[in-house]
């Protein structure tokens, strides 16, 4: 791993990004993770136990960025005993977080190390000295015109982003462990939930507020990632402009999966026109890129919307099933959990559990 000109903090928390996906996981103790966004954060105290996920608390906080800050947000419930202030882990997602495939000639790992070093600017839109930056190899041996090369992953965080969030949790005394990003996170959930899917070729979109990221999955590695500027925002907007929903309508719609109404059905058809116009935009250069003839099987769904109505849309546009993990498999609660919340909100928990689930 390389980091450039950031703090030692940093630098710790960090280093777990992307090497874990790779490896076999071993059971954990108990552990806080937080999932940050920008509307919502989600808090959950979990163990990974031989054959499942035992949550012992859960919170989801709804606030606004514009008018809050986080650690204000997140002081309540991590001040007193609720949650585990000590190894807490966090996902990042956002404009300043570039994830990148990238094909170099076959090499030892300590000398990629080195021409990382070189080599990584030209495929990040950010100065060097400006990321903190991981890396992991995907393909030890691919074969190509060139001659033999091995496939790597590029992990960066900008510092700008970066540092604001270590900052959240320094005011809080907590002690971070791991900081991940959103859509690897989500992958390790995959992997742990859905096996077979997993091993197979499938996709995996995460809906945030602003931005959307697509992972694909080939054979048990992820292959191909990649932001998208949609989000919640925008289905928000065109539900207002189309049907007249209301905010607080919104949130009944989405975070209970009322029954939508026909117009607001087609307000939501409307605004993930958009979106699946992009998804098959990338899967076409993931293709064309991967040589790739092998179809994607189907897409499993997480963030903030999973309404059948966004399901059934992004299905039929896509021509491929769009579904949510299966989750409850695998997972148990304590009795002061609600474990209601935890049905109608699985799309949303998936990075959270993706976070609990990996090795520091």
């Amino acid at each position: 791993m390389n980091i450039q000109q950031i703090s030692k903090e940093a630098m710790v928390v960090f280093k777990t990004i992307v090497s874990k996906i790779f490896q076999a996981k071993k059971p954990s103790n108990k552990i806080t993770v937080c999932d940050l966004g920008l509307t919502k954060v989600v808090l959950l105290e979990l163990e990974k136990m031989v054959d499942h996920l035992y949550i012992h608390r859960c919170e989801i906080i709804k606030y606004s960025s514009r008018d809050q800050k986080p650690a204000l947000v997140l002081k309540p419930f991590l001040d007193g005993k609720k949650f585990k202030k000590e190894g807490v882990r966090v996902a990042l997602k956002g404009h300043g977080v570039v994830i990148r495939f990238i094909r170099f000639p076959k090499m030892k790992i300590e000398d990629l190390g080195s021409a990382m070093k070189y080599e990584a600017e030209q495929y990040i839109p950010f100065e060097l000295t400006d990321v903190a930056l991981d890396f992991s190899v995907v393909e030890e041996s691919v074969k190509s015109e060139e001659g033999e090369k091995m496939e790597v992953m590029l992990a960066v965080i900008k510092r700008a982003e970066l540092e604001p969030t270590l900052e959240v949790f320094r005011n809080l005394e907590c002690q971070l462990s791991v900081v991940d990003v959103d859509v690897l996170s989500g992958m390790a959930a995959l992997e742990y939930f859905h096996p077979e899917d997993f091993s197979g070729h499938v996709g995996l979109l995460d809906i945030g507020t602003e931005i959307s990221t697509l992972g694909i999955v080939r054979q048990g590695k992820p292959r191909f990632i990649r932001d998208i500027s949609y989000g919640t925002y925008d289905l928000r907007k065109r539900l207002k402009t189309r049907a007249d929903v209301s905010e607080a309508q919104f949130d009944l719609i989405f975070e209970k999966n009322e029954p939508a109404t026909k117009e607001q059905t087609l307000a939501i058809t409307e605004s993930l026109s958009s979106l699946i116009g992009d998804i098959r935009l990338s899967f076409d250069y993931y293709h064309d890129q991967m040589q790739q003839t092998k179809p994607i099987e189907k897409i499993f769904l997480g963030g903030g919307v999973s309404h059948p109505a966004v399901l059934e849309t992004l299905s039929a546009g896509l021509q491929i099933p769009v579904c949510c993990m299966d989750s409850f498999k695998k997972l148990k609660w304590a009795p002061e959990v609600n474990g209601e919340l935890l049905k109608t909100n699985s799309a949303l928990l998936a990075v959270a559990f993706g976070l609990g689930i990996r090795d520091e």
